[in-house]
């Protein structure tokens, strides 16, 4: 089932004024996997790095359920369903303190890498004698402050001297990932709608000023999927590519037919979000992959190009995948997943949900006629579904919901590879229609 995430981050997530960790801040990680914040404030960034811009503050008390870690930061999910990053060396489960670490010596040469593995990348190597900051040791591996962030080294070159020291708090930063030189010659772009101005690219970046619709903007270097730009009166800042015009996407012309079409298939949940379960403890993630990409080659052996918002077992939050078509100027967006009622083997069918009755409702009936003629699964219908991944896409987009997954007859259906190809059959028939009836942008 998707996730209903009806409501933006809420405000008391302030975006980071200041321009350091509190002195004060730490987290304790508890056996059940979540952080409880006690200082007043804790700085929450979009990456696993110091250099990541930071997306908010988290208040003090507040709980926060920890979904993986990557190189020595916890990736935690946040009040409204947000994803963020918080460094492992301010969390007591570690010989490290917030403010202080052991001091140690390396005893040989020795390479510092990014997480606790031999084929990690490799950040740099300390000579031997070199003085470290231990944050803490974890079997073979010791974690280290390595050039205002964290890394690791082998514990075997490492010597602890019994002294501590007192860790530099890290300074909040708006670093970029590296940029595209600026462009020969002057290009302009036109916002297409109301836009924020942001001091970084990031939609969780400060912002510096509200653009109007068709304000026209001078693109000075671009960073991923965000433009840096200066305004006409000077002022500078960061825009997400998909809120402005730009050259070339003026004159880009909507795909007549599937062969000349891009679609954008989007497995629900992934990775830690499972999704809904079946009465045999199987999940719902498993089998939307397995749908999309039944649906990816019909459409691909059809000449259409298909993007994935992910292609194998991962965790991609709601709001990048309507960002992934908005971004390619999808044809279509379609979501796959399973439904799910709240007593087992007490409903039954598949529904087809739009959001945009002008952009999408025709794509909805198009597709949900053909799943009509080609399932024997029992069909509930088009409606309207107010979900994240279809509001926020400017592109026409539908959910698909394709049988109740804790029923047990739609799951045998469900897990049924023949019940997926008829599903992929059936879409590519759908998508068909649609072109041919002119109802593409």
């Amino acid at each position: 089932m998707p996730q209903l995430k009806l409501k933006r981050w809420p405000l008391i997530l302030a975006f980071a004024a200041l321009i350091g960790l509190s002195i004060a801040t730490s987290t304790v990680l508890a056996s059940s996997q979540t952080l409880t914040v006690r200082a007043n404030l804790l700085n929450v960034r979009l990456g696993p790095g110091l250099s990541y811009t930071a997306m908010g503050q988290v208040q003090g008390g507040t709980k926060l359920t920890v979904l993986k870690k990557e190189n020595s930061w916890y990736q935690v999910r946040l009040a409204g369903n947000k994803i963020g990053w918080v460094a492992s060396w301010l969390v007591d489960n570690t010989e490290a303190t917030t403010s202080t670490a052991s001091v140690a010596k390396t005893t040989t040469a020795v390479n510092v890498r990014q997480t606790a593995s031999g084929s990690a990348t490799l950040l740099g190597t300390l000579k031997a004698g070199s003085t470290l900051d231990v944050l803490y040791q974890e079997g073979n591996w010791t974690e280290i402050a390595y050039k205002n962030t964290a890394a690791w080294v082998t514990s075997s070159a490492v010597k602890l001297t019994g002294a501590t020291t007192a860790l530099a708090q890290p300074k909040q930063t708006y670093v970029q990932k590296a940029q595209t030189k600026a462009p020969a010659r002057a290009i302009t772009v036109k916002t297409n709608l109301s836009v924020n101005l942001r001091q970084a690219a990031g939609i969780n970046a400060p912002i510096v000023a509200k653009l109007a619709k068709g304000t026209t903007l001078t693109v000075l270097s671009q960073a991923s999927d965000w433009y840096h730009v200066r305004t006409a009166d000077g002022k500078t800042g960061y825009v997400a590519s998909w809120t402005v015009t730009t050259p070339g996407s003026a004159s880009a012309k909507a795909a007549t037919s599937l062969a000349e079409a891009t679609i954008v298939l989007d497995p629900g949940h992934g990775g830690q979000d499972a999704g809904a379960e079946s009465t045999s403890n199987k999940y719902e993630k498993t089998y939307t992959l397995a749908m999309a990409k039944a649906v990816g080659a019909a459409l691909s052996a059809q000449g259409a190009n298909v993007i994935y918002t992910r292609d194998n077992d991962t965790f991609v939050d709601l709001e990048p995948r309507a960002v992934a078509a908005n971004n390619a100027h999808a044809d279509a967006f379609i979501s796959i997943h399973f439904d799910s009622s709240p007593n087992p083997n007490e409903a039954t069918g598949f529904t087809t949900y739009y959001f945009s009755a002008a952009t999408s409702k025709p794509l909805a009936t198009a597709i949900n006629k053909s799943l009509a003629a080609g399932l024997t699964l029992a069909n509930r219908g088009i409606a309207y579904g107010n979900f994240q991944v279809l509001r926020d896409n400017k592109q026409p987009s539908i959910l698909m919901e394709m049988g109740y997954i804790n029923t047990d007859k739609d799951f045998k259906l469900i897990s049924s590879p023949a019940y997926q190809q008829r599903v992929a059959v059936a879409v590519v028939s759908g998508l068909q229609a649609y072109f041919q009836a002119g109802n593409h942008q």
